[in-house]
């Protein structure tokens, strides 16, 4: 008994231990990012890391695939970051500066298509087929209903085929029978 004891106690000071280390390690990450954001780089003045942010969200890494700019930490991210801060203090606006890069970099590193032709389509198409799905899904409900087919009707249709299926030998039929319409009434109530 007293082996257990200590057992526990050792596993809870272990399971404390790693605890403490974890979370030392994601403060140290947080402390990190922090600092790769707001200490080592150098923002023009007028400038913050929000507004640089904003934008570098909409904007993916061409060598992080998939990842946003702005969670990137890359050392191209880093520089990417400094470009959109220098842009910003000379005045472009949001859509130019993903345009600079787009030109740049190509249109992968933005987050939506560039041309309103090709935005709208990124949309269209999805609604497009959600609301024909949809209305599919309507018709079909609709001509059920139409031909009388509603809740419990499949399985008084198939009582004549039960019988025509396996049965075992050790089934006596008037209590299959029984069976069938006692699950008959519960479907109807």
């Amino acid at each position: 008994m007293n082996r257990t004891v200590k057992r526990c106690q050792r596993i809870i000071l272990w399971a404390a231990l790693a605890s403490v280390i974890v979370l030392a390690g994601g403060i140290g990450l947080r402390v990190d990012r922090a600092a790769a954001q707001g200490g080592q780089e150098q923002l023009p003045p007028g400038v913050t890391w929000d507004e640089v942010n904003a934008i570098a969200h909409k904007m993916y890494c061409d060598v992080c695939e998939g990842v946003p700019l702005d969670e990137c930490e890359s050392i191209a991210c880093h520089r990417w970051r400094e470009e959109i801060a220098r842009l910003i203090s000379e005045g472009k606006t949001e859509d130019e500066i993903i345009d600079y890069f787009v030109t740049r970099y190509g249109t992968d590193v933005a987050a939506l298509p560039r041309d309103s032709q090709d935005r709208f389509l990124a949309f269209a198409i999805p609604a497009g087929l959600v609301a024909l799905l949809g209305v599919i899904g309507a018709v079909q409900v609709w001509r059920m209903r139409q031909h009388g087919h509603h809740a419990g009707q499949a399985v008084s249709r198939t009582r004549g085929f039960t019988h025509q299926r396996p049965v075992p030998d050790d089934v006596d039929p008037d209590t299959l029978d029984r069976l069938l319409g006692e699950l008959e009434g519960m479907i109807h109530e």
